[in-house]
């Protein structure tokens, strides 16, 4: 890939199966790491990740050589089993089917970045961004193109 210019980025996010709160604040820095290791072993570059109980964020750079729904399929496969692995959650933790996927310009990177950041704030304060928090299609999306 050194004959090849690019600057992929992608914000992902994906949530817990039926939205329980599964991710507990406990365990919540090791998923971090866990999903930073699954984005490397798989070709990413991570920039920024955070979770909250009921889904996670996912801000990486991707060389175009990736096939995303792949990609992000394996990191959400991987990072579930070694979570119940490792970690041993009281409660399994299990992904729901889907996810979210942006691509971002470079320069939005800063804002988005301080967007996972700041979860917690915007969840507390209900400013959260609806396009960064989708992780599913609603049936009229489709009637919107």
């Amino acid at each position: 890939m050194s004959h090849v210019f690019h600057q992929l980025y992608y914000h992902f996010t994906w949530a817990t199966h039926s939205r329980e709160p599964l991710i507990d604040r406990v365990w919540r820095p090791q998923l971090l790491e866990i999903i930073n290791e699954e984005v490397k072993t798989r070709g990413g570059v991570p920039i920024r990740h955070n979770a909250m109980p009921d889904h996670a964020h996912l801000l990486c750079r991707l060389p175009p050589t990736i096939l995303i729904a792949e990609f992000i399929g394996q990191v959400k496969g991987a990072t579930s089993f070694r979570v119940n692995k490792e970690i041993q959650p009281r409660f399994k933790l299990h992904w729901q089917e889907g996810y979210g996927a942006l691509t971002l310009r470079k320069d939005e990177i800063e804002k988005v970045s301080r967007y996972i950041d700041r979860q917690e704030e915007h969840h507390r304060r209900g400013s959260v961004s609806e396009l960064l928090e989708r992780c599913e299609v609603e049936e009229d999306d489709w009637l919107k193109l």
